[in-house]
């Protein structure tokens, strides 16, 4: 068994001598760790001393036992003191009890039986402390982790009676009741969250809750507030310095709900900060995102009007250059709508599987490909920004398209369809002007290049146009009425309709941004 601590205070020194030496303290399980000459001196001494027992003198000079009883026991009630007596100030000894100390002893009939006897009883008070406090930890730590798993049986919906949710917040004294709530949802290592300051983080929460390895739920509560307004400004403040505290230990993104009432509330608030929080898909990491900030009266956007076909129709054509431009429409119109992520997830897995089917079509499924392909996929389940998913589907593109070089994948009669209307795109072509060209007829020029490149003639003629018109359009000299014609449209309205559909911005927009 380890040593205790103890501590003599007494200004006399004949007096200190003969209490420590009257009897071995080692044989009673203590050791005289440190002596001070009066009240202030052991005060000091305790700033960077733990003891478990004080010996002290009542009458000192400059603080007298009674002050230091009274001062310890504010700060640390755990220790035990026991008061020495002269006979003089024997009346001070019912004050020094009532304050906390143990016992006494009289200076003038000091024995060693009568400080044996003492040190036994303040050694087994001691371990029963011990023992106590131990239990009693223990006890909390078990509550602590009840309460924990209540709190996230709350938070993903697992309790749905009201009665249930009650009886089961009683049963664990759960602290958090019927006021305004927010729920906050980290993106970090739990780790880090948890290593970080205790004083810190109960400034500004009042449970802390993990979800999973990276997600940890916070619960900021207003018990005594009763404007929301209010609670939703305190609430954000609170997110942010938590945000901003966390920042420096490592990267971490935050989502933060509405203001809710009740536990019967914290799912929907859960599910609202995780919306808030996977923003970051469309915007980045490393932000706080509140979910009030861009939810309006719950509209949510949808998919309705984002498709996927010109890019698996650019995908099919082999031309890298227009998978390069339907991928940046793709992808800035998801970023600009933010779709609901689970929409989000079904649309870029078909994409994946139109890549997938395409590359063993083309005989590219190689061993680097299933090694990038699984990279993208892990990506787009992890949900990793869009930004950062959008090279590496780009790339995985590359392995198995390209520019003029794809054509030579193609048939014969594919590559000479193309390189006439790339030699001739300002004429007038029709399918059976270029059917009767390559000497073939309409009919199985039309189904032949469909099967090669995934596009009509006319789809794949517009495109071709549209990027020598993109070149002449750099030049303001060309008006636009020229440039359709220099490139093959009759109407320049049609043109100005191809544009738009083929770059997702008008013409205009085009010259003034590029």
């Amino acid at each position: 068994m380890s040593m205790l601590n103890a501590m003599i205070v007494e200004d006399n020194a004949i007096y200190r001598y003969a209490i420590k030496t009257i009897i071995r303290w080692e044989d009673y399980g203590f050791q005289i760790v440190c002596e001070a000459l009066n009240g202030v001196h052991a005060l000091d001494l305790l700033q960077h001393q733990q003891v478990d027992l004080i010996v002290t003198d009542i009458s000192m000079p400059e603080m007298n036992g009674i002050d230091l009883i009274q001062q310890v026991k504010q700060k640390d009630a755990s220790i035990k003191i026991v008061a020495l007596s002269s006979f003089d100030d024997f009346r001070f000894v019912k004050e020094a009890l009532k304050l906390g100390a143990e016992d006494y002893l009289l200076k003038h009939d000091l024995e060693p039986d009568a400080l044996q006897q003492l040190l036994e009883q303040m050694s087994s008070k001691i371990m029963e402390d011990h023992r106590r406090r131990k239990q009693a930890s223990i006890r909390d730590a078990s509550f602590q982790e009840v309460r924990c798993l209540l709190g996230r049986k709350l938070l993903l919906g697992e309790l749905k009676r009201a009665e249930d949710i009650e009886d089961q917040a009683s049963a664990v004294h759960f602290p958090i009741h019927g006021g305004p709530t927010a729920v906050v949802v980290i993106d970090a290592n739990f780790k880090v969250l948890a290593d970080g300051s205790k004083e810190e983080q109960s400034a500004y929460t009042d449970m802390v809750i993990p979800i999973s390895e990276r997600r940890t739920a916070v619960i900021i509560y207003f018990p005594h507030e009763k404007s929301e307004h209010k609670c939703m400004e305190e609430a954000l403040r609170q997110a942010s310095q938590l945000y901003t505290r966390m920042k420096k230990l490592g990267s971490i993104t935050v989502g933060i709900s509405s203001i809710g009432y009740g536990l019967k509330d914290w799912a929907v608030l859960y599910k609202q900060a995780e919306t808030a929080l996977d923003q970051y898909v469309y915007e980045g990491t490393g932000q706080l995102y509140a979910y009030t900030s861009f939810q309006i009266n719950d509209k949510v956007e949808t998919l309705a009007g984002i498709t996927i076909q010109p890019l698996v129709a650019a995908m099919k054509s082999g031309l890298f250059t227009d998978v390069e431009t339907q991928s940046e429409l793709l992808f800035q119109s998801l970023i600009q709508r933010k779709p609901p992520i689970s929409e989000l997830r079904n649309l870029l897995a078909e994409l994946m599987m139109q890549l997938r089917t395409l590359a063993m079509e083309r005989n590219r499924f190689s061993e680097q490909f299933e090694h990038d392909y699984k990279q993208v996929s892990q990506a787009i389940e992890a949900l990793q920004p869009l930004q950062q998913v959008k090279p590496l589907f780009l790339n995985l593109n590359k392995q198995i398209a390209g520019n003029k070089a794809e054509h030579t994948m193609m048939r014969k009669e594919i590559q000479g369809a193309i390189a006439y209307m790339e030699e001739h795109y300002a004429e007038d072509i029709t399918v059976a002007k270029l059917a009767d060209v390559l000497h073939l007829s309409a009919n199985y020029l039309s189904n032949l290049f469909k099967s090669e490149t995934g596009m009509r003639i006319v789809e794949y003629m517009n495109r071709c146009r549209i990027q020598k018109a993109k070149q002449l359009l750099q030049d303001p000299a060309w008006k636009v009425y020229e440039v359709a014609e220099k490139t093959g449209f009759q109407e320049t309205s049609y043109f100005c309709k191809v544009f738009k559909e083929l770059e997702g911005k008008t013409v205009k927009e085009f010259r003034r941004n590029g």
